[in-house]
């Protein structure tokens, strides 16, 4: 008895699976052998399972391999600013280098915290040369106040005010990159 194409199409599965007798399996054989159609589905299906069976394997790494980046990631969170400020050992100092190097979502986090220490920077700087024209001052001389009994309280007046400006413009400028 031989096997017919219809029959062949329910073999194929238990076939690949190696779930038939071993004459069926035999006989099985010889069709695929002799019948060009049903080689070319034994073949199209095998390979879709092998596709699949690497898939999964290859699933599983990249869930051990996400657990791993996610757990470097927190690591790298908690210790970016220590790098930043140089407070870090010279081990945990090149551990971070890596990480940053192989993670392009680390690197983008220390390139904008390093473009946020410069603006404030910048604008601390440029608030402390400022404060020789500051507003207060300009008020009161339009007053026709004597600057002499000014200058006597002002300075520290100037500072707080110069930094409490500061403070309000980093904070806009941290709040308005977090929202992008």
């Amino acid at each position: 008895m031989e096997i017919t194409c219809a029959q062949m199409d329910v073999l194929i599965s238990f076939y690949i699976e190696g779930d038939l007798s071993r004459n069926l399996k035999i006989k099985v054989e010889e069709h695929l052998k002799k019948c060009p159609v049903c080689r070319a589905k034994f073949d199209i299906i095998k390979s879709m399972i092998n596709d699949l069976k690497n898939s999964l394997n290859e699933t599983e790494e990249e869930k051990v391999h996400a657990v791993n980046s996610d757990n470097q990631y927190r690591i790298f969170q908690n210790n970016l600013s220590a790098y930043i400020d140089n407070e870090l050992s010279p081990e945990e100092n090149i551990k971070i280098k890596k990480f940053t190097i192989s993670n392009r979502k680390a690197r983008r986090e220390l390139e904008n915290t390093y473009a946020i220490r410069k603006l404030m920077n910048d604008s601390f700087n440029k608030t402390k040369s400022e404060v020789r024209h500051d507003f207060s001052k300009n008020v009161l001389k339009q007053l026709n106040l004597n600057e002499e009994e000014t200058l006597a309280f002002n300075p520290i007046l100037k500072a707080g005010i110069a930094f409490v400006m500061t403070v309000l413009f980093l904070s806009a400028i941290i709040v308005f990159s977090l929202t992008l």
